[in-house]
């Protein structure tokens, strides 16, 4: 069916308000078929920037769409709990234009190591993809590893490699945020609160400032309370 003619015009003038026409916007790239593209309730507007040729301004679309899915602020794509169908979602945007790093790496983290979700396979698949068709990205083989580490049982050697990359522009801000979260469920309560001290003081991880402003004074009294403990029973 093909969509209505309002609708790829609008794909046309989005397409152009974000200025991506397909071959300037990212590197040269072969686009997977269309068909490949998982059906969601905005499969019309997928359809409406990939027949007017505008493909990366359509995964620039729904990159914004992920990022409010993920947020909790898109109804048009309903949820179950737990990002039920970040996978999807994230396919997405990958599968409209291959070469978006920061869709494969974000998914991933919060797939893998988010609290409440631990579904490593799903995000090992999405990095998988990531490697097959946006080769040269280290993020995607240093993640898949991490993972490994996890099913593996060995916190030790995931923590050490994500603690390796945290520096990297690449590292989204979600991701600093989980190796915080992770170093506090570790009890390594200084290293945690020293990751959110970062993030609180750094413009490019404003997305999670105020969840930054909650943990920090709670590690604070966490640190006074452990310091603590043992003058409690010298006495």
């Amino acid at each position: 069916m093909r969509p209505p003619r309002a609708l790829l015009a609008a794909a046309a003038c989005a397409a152009l308000a974000l200025g991506a026409d397909v071959p300037l916007t990212r590197g040269a790239r072969v686009f997977p078929s269309m068909s490949l593209i998982p059906s969601t309730e905005l499969a019309a507007q997928d359809v409406a920037f990939a027949s007017t040729g505008f493909r990366a301004a359509g995964a620039d679309m729904a990159w914004v769409q992920m990022l409010q899915y993920c947020a909790g602020g898109l109804d048009v794509i309903p949820d179950e709990g737990g990002y039920s169908r970040l996978k999807d979602v994230a396919l997405r945007v990958v599968r409209l234009d291959p070469s978006f790093h920061r869709a494969y790496t974000y998914a991933a983290g919060i797939l893998a190591w988010f609290h409440g979700v631990d579904r490593p396979d799903e995000a090992a698949e999405i990095l998988q993809e990531g490697l097959r068709n946006d080769p040269g990205q280290k993020m995607y083989p240093m993640y898949i590893a991490a993972i490994a580490f996890k099913k593996k049982g060995d916190a030790d050697g995931m923590v050490a490699l994500l603690d390796s990359a945290y520096d990297d522009p690449q590292t989204s801000p979600p991701m600093r945020a989980i190796l915080a979260n992770l170093h506090k469920s570790r009890g390594e309560y200084e290293k945690a609160l020293a990751i959110w001290e970062d993030i609180l003081s750094s413009d490019r991880d404003q997305t999670e400032h105020a969840r930054a402003r909650i943990a920090i004074p709670e590690l604070k009294r966490l640190i006074q309370e452990r310091a603590a403990a043992p003058r409690r029973r010298a006495r």
